[in-house]
């Protein structure tokens, strides 16, 4: 079955559990920081740290005025609701019974949440707030991170000192093809 196609409307879609955190696409603090950044940038007497100051402000008042926002995902404290691409018309509640796994990618600026389900179909959200998904997911259902489950397996496992340092030489050197 088609992902788009388990997408009902939001007045017919019934969370479960406590409300606990809203993700929305565009990134909230950052462009305050640019904007703070900015004007501290202003007050020194200098033309390249005044120039780079309206820069930033610039860039920040563009995210703010010219990104459009919408909501991602909610999270409760029984599941997460998904809503339908840049719109928030259709969503899909997703108990956390029926989640295998997920992970939150940071990849060149590209930040995603990654829901894999049970039967195998995988919920993929862009959004700049991935990491506080990522706070609200770890506290509510840590079991399933792909990165606590590949750290308890890697603990259970014995590391043997020649696996240590190939381990050591894998990460500071790129294997040849």
């Amino acid at each position: 079955m088609n992902m788009e196609n388990r997408y009902i409307p939001v007045e017919e879609c019934k969370a479960e559990g406590n409300f606990v955190k809203a993700i929305c696409f565009k990134p909230k603090k950052a462009p305050i920081v640019c904007i703070v950044i900015g004007v501290l940038l202003l007050l020194i007497n200098n033309l390249v740290a005044r120039l780079l100051g309206v820069f930033f402000i610039l860039m920040a008042v563009a995210v703010m005025k010219l990104v459009k926002d919408f909501k991602v995902m909610d999270i409760f404290d029984k599941g997460i609701m998904f809503y339908g691409d840049r719109e928030t018309k259709t969503a899909l509640f997703v108990p956390f019974d029926n989640v295998e796994s997920w992970i939150v990618n940071h990849d060149n600026g590209h930040d995603t949440v990654e829901v894999k389900l049970k039967d195998g179909t995988k919920i993929i959200k862009d959004t700049f707030e991935a990491d506080r998904a990522y706070k609200a997911l770890y506290t509510l259902i840590r079991e399933k991170d792909e990165k606590y489950i590949k750290a308890m397996k890697d603990r259970e496992k014995p590391l043997s000192i020649p696996d240590a340092m190939r381990n050591i030489r894998n990460s500071f050197m790129k294997k040849e093809k």
